[in-house]
């Protein structure tokens, strides 16, 4: 019977790979090589470790458990601290030499010779002001603390605007230049914006209205524009002949007699004044004539109607200029608008909106008849007052009817009798 061959198991293997790669300088049978070389399943590092590291392994399950590696052949908690606080120590001696040495330096350096002042008398003083009240030391606020509420002004507020920032965009001058001082005098009032295909022009209006660089100046506070005549002899400090005699014949002083109180104007004693002393008294004023018979009283209501809607219609995509004209905005009138309303002002008209608030209703009638999606249905009708059975008769038409069987019976026609009546 033959027999059946083993075939080799996993352990034999190990075995047979383990004699192969160790060296061997004598010649060993496989016999000898598997009798000299036995099979263990323990690794190297377990044979070097002590007994200690294995007890410590085996009650903490693990191959590299925490703490130290010799818990005890090293340093106690005890004296671990008192090396801490002997290093300690020794710092801080170590700061307060450096800190003795550094004394001594400034010590050993040569002192400033100098008198201490007694008083106050001569000393500077700082964060102080003796006129603190005075124009140069108010602070002037960019926005005014008066806020406009009134819808008119807001809107020649905002066209003011409009027309002075489109009018430094115009003549070049960059946008950030606009005053921080108070607004002056309107010039804007005989200018507005119109479109064009390259975009807003502005649109000057009549005789009356200024010049571009007028407009530019007042914006920037550089106008120069003067509402008084300048008197001629304050051009020159040594007047001339001609210019003494003009202002001689301005004058009220009598010069035979300058100690002397000035005679009462004869003009103004007569209701109705000759020609000739119509004609000395204009010499005499300092007011322009011309400048008077131009400034007419205009309401709010005729500028805006003159500058027409096209100006609303202006487009503010560009946000240089939405900023510009915001921050002129807040100026003129001191009104804040959120941040979060910005994005949806495209044009000047939804710029307004958002500036002219409507007041509040006082009744809840008048809040219900601001509300178009109520006052458009055809089946609801708003009341101020609540709606009575004789409402409802007098509005079908036989209320009348009604009183009159009423008083030929002789009953109440009004009243909770009444009521109870008609019930």
């Amino acid at each position: 019977m033959r027999r059946i061959a083993r075939l080799d198991r996993s352990i034999d293997l190990l075995r047979t790979r383990a004699t192969v790669q160790a060296p061997s300088s004598t010649y060993l049978c496989t016999a000898c090589k598997h009798r000299a070389s036995p099979f263990s399943t323990s690794s190297a590092r377990d044979a070097k470790a002590s007994l200690t590291e294995k007890l410590r392994r085996k009650i903490w399950g693990t191959d590299s458990p925490p703490g130290l590696e010799d818990p005890y052949g090293g340093k106690s908690v005890f004296d671990q601290t008192k090396k801490r606080e002997w290093e300690e120590q020794i710092e801080e001696q170590k700061a307060a030499r450096k800190l003795q040495s550094q004394e001594a330096k400034v010590n050993s350096l040569s002192k400033p010779k100098y008198t201490p002042a007694t008083t106050w008398d001569g000393l500077e003083t700082l964060g102080y002001v003796e006129d603190r009240w005075a124009a140069d030391h108010l602070y002037t606020p960019f926005v005014p603390m008066e806020v406009k509420t009134d819808s008119e002004e807001i809107t020649a507020a905002l066209h003011r605007a409009m027309v002075e920032i489109f009018a430094l965009r115009e003549a070049g001058v960059p946008l950030e230049s606009v005053s921080s001082k108070m607004p002056g005098r309107d010039l804007t009032l005989d200018v507005t914006l119109d479109q064009s295909p390259s975009g807003p022009v502005l649109k000057f209006m009549g005789d009356a209205a200024p010049p571009l660089q007028d407009l530019v100046g007042s914006v920037t506070g550089q106008a120069q524009v003067q509402s008084k005549a300048v008197d001629e002899t304050a051009e020159h400090e040594v007047p001339t002949e001609s210019e003494e005699d003009v202002a001689a014949d301005r004058s009220t002083v009598d010069p035979l007699h300058p100690d002397a109180e000035p005679a009462v104007e004869e003009s103004f004693e007569k209701e109705n004044p000759t020609e000739s002393e119509e004609d000395v008294d204009a010499d005499r004023t300092s007011e322009d004539p011309l400048h008077q018979a131009n400034l007419v009283d205009v309401t709010y209501e005729e500028l805006i109607a003159s500058w027409g809607p096209e100006w609303l219609q202006v487009s503010l995509e560009n946000p240089e200029i939405k900023f510009a004209v915001l921050k002129r905005m807040m100026q003129l009138t001191g009104i804040r608008i959120p941040d979060a309303h910005l994005n949806s002002s495209k044009t000047a008209s939804a710029l307004l909106k958002l500036l002219i608030i409507p007041p509040k209703p006082r009744k809840l009638v008048d809040a219900l008849s601001q509300k178009e999606d109520l006052v458009t249905l055809p089946n609801v009708s708003i009341y101020a007052r609540r709606i009575t059975p004789v409402d409802k008769e007098r509005s079908l038409g036989r209320w009348k009817v009604i009183e009159k069987e009423l008083e030929e019976r002789g009953l109440p026609v009004t009243g909770h009798e009444a009521k109870r009546a008609y019930i």
